[in-house]
């Protein structure tokens, strides 16, 4: 009884913080252990460029402090709705400290999950500065486990060029200086022509790996890998800890 009673009591006192996507939720969880609530927007199998949130979900949104978000297409479709439930709630982008293009996939990188780290520092401090020294001694542990990270992929992954049908892997790829290609062009389904082009490139660049998301189609993936001989490897982009994506990804290309 004591011990539920303390537990209760860490969830009544913690700061209710919502996200868009799961990766986000590890990445804050990292540097605010239990002293968080976090409500995530796009539930797992689901794509944050479709996904449109319930009742239950935009009523939780009414108790946030804090809404983390991503640059995903949810987020410029719903972010004025969500301000408009809550007025108050202060809505602060990952990608703060990044200079990124239009690609919005910025945790698959560690160098690019330190800087989210350091945003979801900052707002942790703002927001509860009593509890300062504990985020900063967690976020000091996460950089250190990012930067051991990246030292792995920089020392074991060897090729040097890979197959993607959505390019979900570029910030991944240009964080250790390898050349992602992707069979989707502009968001639009491949034609025969540009498939007959892929193909050709993948040979050239004797492409080995054709890493396919379980939230796009598979299809035309598999039709070249089929005409390259290349191995297909299913990694979704959107698992909850991209630590262990990111990992995943450094195992596949060795």
């Amino acid at each position: 009884m004591k011990y539920l009673i303390i537990f209760l009591g860490s969830l009544l006192f913690a700061l209710n913080i919502s996200v868009t996507i799961l990766p986000q939720k590890w990445v804050v969880k990292a540097i605010a252990k239990d002293k968080v609530n976090i409500n995530v927007m796009v539930p797992p199998g689901n794509s944050p460029a479709t996904y449109s949130p319930n009742f239950n979900q935009l009523k939780k949104l009414k108790n946030s402090q804090i809404y983390f978000s991503i640059g995903v297409p949810f987020d410029k479709k719903y972010i004025n709705k969500i301000k408009e439930i809550n007025p108050n709630i202060e809505v602060v982008d990952f990608a703060k400290y990044i200079k990124k293009d239009s690609n919005p996939h910025i945790w698959l990188s560690p160098a690019l999950l330190m800087l989210q780290a350091k945003v979801v520092l900052d707002t942790l401090i703002k927001k509860d500065y009593k509890n300062k020294d504990f985020y900063l001694q967690n976020y000091k542990e996460y950089i250190q486990k990012l930067a051991n990270l990246e030292k792995k992929g920089f020392s074991e992954i060897k090729q040097k060029v890979f197959l993607t049908f959505h390019p979900s892997f570029h910030y991944f790829a240009k964080d250790f200086l390898i050349k992602e290609i992707a069979i989707e062009k502009e968001g639009k389904t491949p034609s025969f022509s540009y498939l007959a082009k892929i193909i050709n490139l993948a040979k050239k660049e004797n492409i080995k790996t054709v890493i396919i998301s379980p939230e796009f189609s598979t299809k035309y993936a598999k039709i070249v890998a089929n005409k390259i001989h290349a191995k297909v490897v299913i990694i979704s982009p959107l698992n909850e800890k991209p630590t262990t994506t990111i990992n995943k990804l450094i195992e596949v290309l060795k």
